[in-house]
C-alpha cells in the first residue's frame, strides 16, 4: 500500500498535521461504507493516516517506496548514546520508586514518598521535553533526506529509538500518578 496515494497526497516527507488531517477526512468520506465505499477501503485509509502521522513510520514508508536500500539496525550517533545512558539511569530510578510505592501499604508510607515522586515527575517531564526536541530536530531535516543530502535510514533508526524512549517515559510518568 502507498499511504500517500491512499490519502491523495504527493509523496513527500514534509507534511503538516492539518494537511494530513484534511487528506484523511477527504479520503475517509469517499472510502466510508455509508458513502458507497467499503469497510476494507476505509480501514486502508485509517492505516495510511497512521503510517503518515508518525514521523518514523512516514520516513520508513517513504524510503521503501522510493527504493532506498537500508536497514533499521545499525549505529546511531554518540549524542543518541549519551541520551540513552541518561534515560536508562532515570528509568531505573523511577522503576525503583514505583516498586517502593507499590509496597507502601499505609498512607504515611505513601506520603513519605511524595517528595521523591514529584522530583521523579519533574525529571521525566524534562526528559520528555528533551526527547521531543530531538525528534523535532530530526523531522526538520526531512527535506535533506528528500534531496539526497542525508541518510534516511540512520535518521529512521534514531527516530525509532526516540519514539520508543518517549513511550517509556510517558508510561513511567503515568505510573507516578
Amino acid at each position: 500500500m502507498d499511504a500517500f496515494e491512499e490519502l491523495g497526497l504527493e509523496r513527500r516527507l514534509v507534511l503538516g498535521e492539518a494537511e494530513l488531517d484534511a487528506a484523511f477526512a477527504a479520503a475517509g468520506k469517499k472510502a466510508h461504507p455509508d458513502a458507497g465505499g467499503t469497510k476494507e477501503a476505509f480501514e486502508r485509509v485509517g492505516r495510511a493516516k497512521a503510517t503518515l502521522a508518525s514521523p518514523v513510520s512516514r520516513l520508513r514508508h517513504w524510503l521503501e517506496l522510493e527504493g532506498f536500500e537500508g536497514d533499521l539496525r545499525g549505529t546511531v550517533s554518540a549524542g543518541m548514546m549519551d541520551v540513552f545512558a541518561e534515560l536508562g539511569a532515570l528509568l531505573q530510578q523511577v522503576d525503583g520508586l514505583l516498586r517502593e510505592r507499590e509496597k507502601a501499604s499505609s498512607a504515611l508510607a505513601k506520603a513519605m514518598l511524595e517528595g521523591r515522586t514529584q522530583a521523579a515527575r519533574e525529571e521525566l517531564e524534562a526528559m520528555q521535553e528533551k526527547l521531543e526536541a530531538m525528534m523535532a530536530e530530526r523531522v526538520a531535516v526531512f527535506s535533506e533526506v528528500e534531496g539526497g543530502g542525508r541518510d534516511g535510514w540512520e535518521l529512521a533508526r534514531e527516530l525509532g529509538f526516540l519514539e520508543k524512549w518517549r513511550a517509556g517515559v510517558r508510561e513511567r510518568f503515568a505510573g507516578l500518578w
